[in-house]
């Protein structure tokens, strides 16, 4: 399906043939797309299945779609990268999940460790709903078929233990090697917070399974950390995807 189709998100789940209403919110985008009914559009449900779709009509208080073919999700190859960032503003927040999503990231999990500011794991706690509005419209522009899943704050001991259901577990950090060229998916990646790993925390993450991996320049603040590694890992899983247009 071509990119430049107008995307929906649509509650429940995608059935082939079914005439279904869009929701407010979906519906003002529909009008400032100016659609007219005979339209195609693009339709994703929060299980990944992405389907056609043809505008019926198109109202201030409807807009009625007819359901065509539906495509369930496919797992890749790789099994996907999974981010594990820490509690930081919610703007920033905000911005690494658009872009991560943009990038097709899987999952992005907020981990709460032992210098993260409680306020701000309080905040990301209480913002889930804005965080999966922000992934749902991503996905929507970058034409991305599914938005990554969003889960947390969890605690330090839960992500240290998620090494186990991944082929690679990178911690990232300014001791450790370089990144690696080659990975084998499922790969996750763990950004630390703002105020560093203390020893213990990196200690116990070596213990689990994490592997420390630096990322070449400068100092970065974590959400370019996140966003830098994620580009990195995904071109060391499969050389195909694109970056930067090429």
């Amino acid at each position: 399906m071509p990119k430049n189709v107008p995307s929906f998100f649509v509650p429940g789940t995608l059935s082939e043939g079914a005439v279904i209403e869009l929701p407010e919110d979906e519906r003002r985008h529909a009008r400032a797309r100016r659609l007219r009914a005979g339209r195609h559009v693009r339709l994703s449900d929060a299980g990944g299945n992405v389907a056609a779709g043809t505008v019926l009509r198109l109202s201030r208080d409807a807009c009625a779609v007819e359901i065509g073919s539906v495509e369930r999700p496919r797992a890749a190859a790789s099994g996907g990268v999974t981010l594990f960032v820490p509690a930081i503003r919610l703007p920033r927040l905000s911005w690494l999940v658009e872009k991560a999503t943009e990038l097709g990231a899987a999952r992005v999990t907020v981990v709460a460790s032992e210098r993260a500011q409680r306020d701000r794991v309080e905040s990301a706690a209480r913002s889930g709903d804005r965080l999966a509005r922000v992934a749902r419209e991503a996905a929507k522009q970058s034409g991305q078929a599914i938005s990554p899943a969003l889960s947390g704050p969890i605690s330090f001991a839960d992500a240290a233990g998620a090494a186990a259901a991944h082929a690679e577990a990178i911690l990232l950090d300014a001791s450790g090697a370089r990144f690696p060229s080659s990975l084998r998916g499922p790969v996750a990646l763990w950004v630390g917070p703002e105020g560093g790993w203390s020893r213990e925390e990196a200690a116990a993450a070596e213990k689990a399974g994490w592997s420390r991996a630096r990322l070449p320049g400068a100092v970065l603040r974590a959400e370019t950390a996140a966003i830098a590694a994620l580009v990195l890992a995904l071109r060391s899983i499969d050389t195909a995807v694109p970056v930067g247009g090429q």
